[in-house]
């Protein structure tokens, strides 16, 4: 049984993880930093749909920085990135609807960089979640239970801080998330992608 000291610095622990994820990000450290993995720069969410918010919001739960968009990624192109490429290449992550991650790929091509990772969410009408991926086949792992729940959009952030580094066996995989009631036919697509060197090196 737990005693009262051992409560009170389980509390005194869990209240200091925001703290830490802060500092981490403070000090450029960020959850994907770790060996082996591309570490990310920032990820990029868009502010016009539930799914990306959680997605933005648990990558910065993970300790890296997170910049929303409201459709246009002018701003954050102009404001931040293009002065952090200019001193090299740094990966990027998002969740985003088609247009920011194209306009981004075609940017990132001038810096030597490529989509390594793309996943689209494709919204059906019988109310489920269709997801095609493709990237690092050790990405692609357990697919099948990392979207097959409501918080598909929170684990997509848990997959793109963990793209390993270095060149990888490239695999596509499928899976499908039942998420309820019937969606409006019109819904757009999602995408979640990661952008780095084109070696991974």
């Amino acid at each position: 049984m737990t005693n009262r000291r051992e409560f009170l610095q389980i509390g005194i622990a869990a209240s200091t993880l925001p703290l830490a994820a802060r500092a981490a990000r403070a000090a450029g450290v960020t959850a994907a930093g770790r060996e082996g993995v591309v570490p990310l720069y920032k990820v990029v969410y868009d502010l016009r749909f539930a799914d990306s918010v959680a997605f933005g919001r648990h990558a910065e739960s993970l300790g890296v920085a997170a910049h929303a968009i409201e459709g246009d990624m002018t701003r954050f192109w102009f404001d931040d990135l293009h002065h952090r490429w200019r001193r090299g290449p740094a990966a990027i992550a998002g969740l985003t609807a088609h247009g920011p991650l194209f306009c981004l790929e075609r940017l990132a091509w001038d810096q030597g960089m490529r989509v390594v990772f793309r996943a689209e969410h494709t919204f059906g009408t019988a109310g489920c979640v269709e997801h095609v991926l493709s990237g690092p086949l050790a990405m692609l792992a357990d697919t099948s239970r990392r979207v097959g729940t409501e918080q598909w959009a929170a684990q997509m952030a848990n997959l793109v801080t963990q793209c390993p580094s270095g060149r990888s066996e490239i695999a596509s995989t499928r899976a499908a998330t039942a998420i309820g009631p019937a969606i409006a036919p019109d819904t757009e697509s999602l995408f979640s992608w990661v952008i780095a060197p084109a070696s991974r090196a």
